[in-house]
């Protein structure tokens, strides 16, 4: 297993339980439990842990705990390539898109490829880098400033040039989604952005593995309500379902 696998599953365990206990979790993926405490010892470093005896808590900062890019990546790779698979039902010739920042975006991404005359808009300069070569897409990238280890721009220029466009289509990523419906992000300078995206398609798309629900982010982006279909992966719990079918949102299972 590579380290930053590890380290996802550590991301993860931190981000669920509030702590992780060396032992039990070595056991539970085959690992020892020296590798797991050099692994921690790095999480500690980045401000994601605290050390204790037997294993590590979350920090208090919690919620606001944002993965790099990297190591969101390689998670769920399966799940996301079959939700960007679902996307590219909505994607038409011709279509204006904006693409949300993400690695389950960027999996949709990597498809545009098989559509034509798309005019696609991004903040996200891992997806800007890949669709720059494409003939077939008249690529805008968003102004703002750069992020370290997460690849997007952020800041007033993006929302405000934004808030300007009329699209077809957003299609929007999420860290977490709340069990009242709420859609949420753990960092609070990409909330404006994401909403100034919600705001300006005729229609919105969430694309989201199932990881990211039941799990508490640290700003409101919108409620479920404000997109018109969600794209998930069938490890969905029948009450996350129910709670977004109740409000009337189409979901598609892949």
């Amino acid at each position: 297993m590579l380290a930053e696998e590890r380290r996802a599953i550590l991301h993860n365990k931190l981000r669920e339980d509030g702590y992780v206990q060396v032992t039990e979790l070595a056991d539970e993926i085959g690992i020892s439990s020296a590798t797991i405490r050099r692994d921690l010892i790095m999480l500690e470093k980045e401000g994601v842990c605290i050390r204790k005896r037997g294993g590590a808590v979350r920090t208090a900062h919690g919620v606001t705990m944002e993965i790099p890019y990297e190591i969101k990546r390689r998670r769920n790779t399966e799940e996301k390539t079959r939700i960007a698979l679902a996307a590219m039902n909505f994607v038409e010739n011709g279509d204006t898109i904006l693409l949300d920042a993400g690695s389950t975006i960027y999996a949709l991404a990597l498809l545009l490829h098989n559509r034509e005359r798309l005019t696609v808009v991004t903040h996200d300069l891992n997806i800007a880098v890949k669709l720059a070569t494409n003939p077939n897409i008249k690529l805008i990238c968003t102004g703002g400033i750069a992020r370290e280890n997460v690849f997007t721009l952020e800041g007033a220029q993006v929302t405000d040039f934004i808030r300007t466009l009329r699209v077809d289509k957003t299609f929007l990523g999420a860290d977490a989604i709340h069990s009242d419906g709420v859609i949420s992000n753990v960092n609070i300078e990409e909330v404006p952005i994401k909403q100034a995206m919600v705001n300006a398609a005729d229609m919105v798309i969430l694309l989201t593995d199932s990881s990211k629900f039941d799990v508490t982010g640290f700003a409101k982006v919108c409620d479920i309500t404000e997109v018109d279909h969600v794209i998930t992966d069938q490890g969905i719990s029948k009450e996350q379902l129910e709670m977004i079918t109740k409000r009337n949102v189409d979901v598609i299972l892949t």
